[in-house]
């Protein structure tokens, strides 16, 4: 008892000597992000906690539930609101920070009560359908009808939901579709996440080799040629990692003006090829 309590105060002085911000992945906009090294802040305890104790006693949270999240959820708006107070908060059913709703009010950061993490570490999972846990507090039957590919109207005119362009259901901007894709686009969330709010993950294995796995360096040179042959585009998330969207397109035939990002439109799936196994692997 006496070992782990001396380890417990070495570890801590550790930690309050060193700069903790430098321990956690920084911002996408940042330039260090090239020149540290990533830690999963799921699995390293400082990235969230100012002091680091045995998991039998409490640790200081840093004081903004939001911001240790958004050090690597880097996006100028959410795919859900934070930081406001529900209109009735007794039909909330997960915790509220100060009363308000936080990243954590619906994301339990370390995997759940047993320990063993829930799918996409939503509180109360797993779930069948991950959108079970948007009608814990939200109406089934608002959402009906809302399909975020359907983004022209029969005559060309960019759809309008809500008194907004379709558009704002993933990105935090109306992008402007006459430019290349690399410029100035901005998403309301992690491209995953904005594409489980409706589809489920593909199932392993292939799932777990190819989301969000950086591709090797002979990939990355098989992706660039064919890029270069079929004049298409294979978009990767920072770190250079493939999503959902580095095979599929989501967007409506007729949105996207540049050819190379508006391959795949209206194809079957949304694949931007119809060999998209062969954009990256040589067989």
């Amino acid at each position: 008892m006496r070992r782990l309590l001396l380890y417990s105060a070495l570890l801590a002085a550790a930690l309050v000597s060193c700069n903790v911000n430098e321990l956690i992945f920084p911002a996408r906009s940042s330039d260090r992000a090239a020149a540290l090294p990533y830690r999963n802040p799921h699995t390293h305890c400082p990235s969230c906690h100012e002091t680091v104790v045995p998991p039998s006693a409490v640790s200081q949270f840093k004081p903004v539930a939001n911001s240790a999240c958004l050090n690597c959820h880097d996006y100028q708006e959410n795919h859900h609101p934070v930081d406001f107070l529900p209109s009735d908060p007794t039909i909330v059913p997960f915790p509220l920070f100060n009363g308000k709703v936080k990243c954590l009010t619906c994301h339990e950061i370390h995997g759940g009560p047993d320990g063993k993490g829930t799918l996409r570490l939503l509180r109360g999972g797993p779930y069948p359908d991950r959108r079970e846990i948007c009608f814990k507090c939200h109406s089934q039957g608002r959402y009906y009808g809302i399909n975020p590919h359907q983004m022209l109207e029969a005559d060309g005119s960019v759809r309008y939901v809500d008194g907004k362009a379709v558009c704002l259901i993933c990105h935090s901007k109306k992008p402007d579709p006459a430019v290349d894709w690399t410029t100035d686009v901005r998403f309301r969330a992690d491209i995953g996440f904005l594409c489980w709010r409706c589809h489920p993950p593909m199932p392993d294995p292939f799932f777990s080799r190819h989301f969000l796995v950086t591709p090797s360096e002979e990939t990355m040179q098989t992706m660039g040629e064919t890029e270069a042959r079929l004049l298409v585009i294979l978009p990767l998330v920072p770190r250079n990692r493939i999503t959902c969207s580095t095979c599929h397109n989501p967007h409506q035939k007729g949105v996207i003006q540049h050819e190379a990002a508006a391959k795949g439109a209206d194809a079957l799936y949304g694949l931007r090829l119809p060999s998209i196994c062969f954009a990256c692997h040589r067989m």
